[in-house]
């Protein structure tokens, strides 16, 4: 931890300090969400401006300017990574199991005797961490908690999910825009690139009911018939691209993140017919799609000008938390974390602007190494823009003031939710034990594929 104004470590007595503090607000936080049960409109700001009231009255000692800025840093990471925090619910953390019951009351957690151990602690941590270890996520190392993928997606999740698809031929699939080439296994799976779904149309008699009749147009007959055979099944569903084309099937699995379900921008949003139920439309609108950007920057490995081993590096500024690339094996590579309100923020700002921004923050942090190293510049960067991304409109999703877990649940139902179900929906919003996470976003889609083959009676099979 150093200060990015003076280039020097900060103090770990007012670190440590800072950190007993935090865990005795949210022992507090968690406290009065269970007292407040009930009430879903309290946003964690509220519940944090309280129990930061609560403990400096009760440990007689408001926080100074720079413990402020700790204080920020450290709830960000906690609770304001994707949302502000005025605008993310209780419903985050009631209910949640913390082992810190009492800890808001107890006099000896904050004592300065405390404190010396907690910065003992802390330095043993750090010297712990130094050089991380490389291995695979399993039960004993690490399974069930956040980690770092430091390879990425593509060597072990999406070649694996690619297996079935490996020994296929490539095939040309002729549209009314043109011609596009796409991706087809034996099994007659294809991928088709570039394709922004307009609309997702079920020809469907049962699904498009008024007055609990069922009515049947002469479009629907069209696919439907008198008899309603496999084959005319097969062709229920139709599914429009804005390119012109259109796909025909019988059931449809949408994966779309959440920011585009909300219909944020023009060119992705979807129209539903039916439309979606109103109490999917409402869990749709009461879920929040957040905001967590990054900048990553690559140096030469000659020109690293921070400590090369320690995996964390933090300061008061807070804009950025950077995490060291270098010591996971990427040699020469800074990731910094952006998250709200500066991840919204640079909509006006050029990608040199934003990567300049965060470099004059990791220089201030080491001044006297940098000019040591000539003052160097990234090899290269990458700036991400998920909130202006057309076909993600948001990081991931996150619980608003009033929504609750129950929404996600409701969000899972089906569509439509009168008759057959032919629509159904998976992705990181959608999983409450993976909530906001590549592993949520997995488990469920794995299950909205069970849903499918149960209604082809083939799920045992």
């Amino acid at each position: 931890r150093f200060d990015h104004k003076t280039g020097k470590p900060m103090d770990p007595m007012l670190i440590a300090r800072c950190h007993v503090r935090s865990t005795k607000h949210h022992a507090r936080m968690s406290k009065v969400a269970i007292q407040t049960a009930g009430d879903n409109d309290i946003s964690i700001k509220q519940l944090l401006d309280g129990a930061v009231d609560y403990v400096s009255k009760r440990m007689n000692h408001k926080l100074s300017g720079m413990e402020k800025l700790i204080h920020n840093k450290i709830t960000s990471r906690q609770w304001g990574y994707v949302s502000k925090m005025e605008d993310t619910g209780v419903a985050l953390i009631r209910g949640e199991k913390t082992g810190l019951e009492g800890y808001e009351d107890m006099d000896e957690i904050g004592s300065d005797y405390h404190v010396r151990v907690v910065a003992g602690r802390m330095r043993d941590q750090r010297r712990k961490y130094e050089q991380p270890e490389i291995h695979l996520c399993n039960k004993e190392k690490g399974g069930g908690q956040d980690r770092l993928v430091v390879d990425g997606y593509h060597g072990f999740l999406i070649e694996h999910l690619l297996t079935s698809l490996s020994k296929t031929p490539t095939t040309t699939t002729s549209t009314s825009a043109g011609t596009t080439t796409s991706t087809s296994s034996g099994g007659g799976v294809q991928i088709l690139l570039n394709k922004s779904v307009s609309q997702v149309t079920i020809h469907d008699p049962k699904t498009t009911t008024q007055n609990n009749q069922s009515q049947l147009s002469i479009k629907d007959a069209l696919y439907w018939g008198g008899d309603k055979s496999n084959q005319q099944r097969a062709k229920s569903i139709s599914v429009c691209c804005r390119d012109g084309s259109k796909y025909h099937c019988q059931y449809v699995i949408c994966t779309v993140p959440l920011g585009v379900l909300k219909g944020r921008s023009e060119h992705s949003s979807i129209e539903w017919s039916p439309l979606l139920s109103s109490i999917k439309r409402d869990c749709i609108r009461s879920l929040g799609m957040g905001t967590h950007n990054k900048v990553v920057m690559r140096f030469r490995a000659e020109d690293v000008f921070w400590p090369p081993h320690t995996p964390q590096l933090l300061c008061p500024d807070p804009r950025f938390h950077f995490l060291n690339l270098n010591a996971y094996g990427k040699t020469g590579m800074m990731l910094c974390h952006v998250w709200p309100p500066f991840a919204d923020s640079w909509i006006n700002l050029s990608d040199k602007q934003v990567t300049s921004q965060a470099i004059g923050v990791l220089k201030g942090m080491f001044r006297h190494k940098y000019k040591q190293k000539g003052n160097p510049q990234p090899l290269e960067s990458v700036v991400t823009r998920w909130n202006t991304d057309p076909f993600s409109m948001g990081s991931y999703s996150y619980l608003k003031p009033g929504s609750t877990w129950d929404h996600i649940q409701i969000l899972n139902l089906p569509h439509p939710q009168v008759g057959e179900p032919r629509v159904f929906f998976a992705g990181e919003a959608l999983s409450v034990k993976g909530f906001q996470c590549v592993d949520g976003a997995y488990e469920s889609g794995v299950r909205a594929g069970k849903s499918v083959l149960d209604c082809y009676g083939m799920l045992k099979k």
